[in-house]
């Protein structure tokens, strides 16, 4: 798809956070305790569940983290979840696995309103990186992304109504 269509796409998915009120990445990645942070951002083209943010932080302090945000839904307070070390450590291994932090968005990417986008976004320290892929469409590296998210933390997919 065109780079003016995509123009929209990433917009479209970063304002569910700030519209839930969540703090922009780069900030809860450098906050001192934070080793890492990933944030996956889900948008329903049509609806049929509320976009969600989840937020998985892992601290030096504090072990690993997860919350779920909704729109439309649980008043804007999080459902919150901790991660076991070991099943958090298979989910990174398969994200680096994949060189994630080199991976771009998925290319030929529909519009935002035909089809459910994701943005995923991994932060450490200064470095902030993102990638938007349609997980229905998703081939490749992108269908292994997409995969290792389902399996490694379905929770990031809980669907509210």
């Amino acid at each position: 798809m065109c780079a003016s269509i995509l123009g929209f796409q990433a917009p479209l998915l970063r304002s569910i956070a700030a519209q839930l009120g969540l703090p922009p990445i780069n900030e809860v990645a450098s906050r001192p305790i934070v080793r890492e942070v990933y944030r996956f951002t889900v948008h329903y083209f049509d609806g049929r569940a509320c976009n969600s943010v989840a937020t998985l932080v892992a601290s030096q302090t504090g072990g690993v983290r997860l919350e779920n945000f909704y729109q439309r839904a649980l008043n804007r307070k999080p459902i919150a979840h901790s991660i076991e070390d070991a099943r958090y450590a298979e989910f990174v291994k398969a994200i680096k696995g994949l060189h994630f932090d080199k991976l771009s968005d998925q290319a030929h990417l529909p519009p935002y309103n035909s089809t459910d986008l994701w943005l995923v976004e991994r932060g450490a320290g200064t470095f902030i990186h993102s990638v938007i892929l349609a997980p229905e469409l998703a081939q490749d590296d992108f269908s292994k992304l997409a995969n290792a998210i389902k399996n490694g933390l379905p929770e990031v997919l809980r669907m509210i109504k």
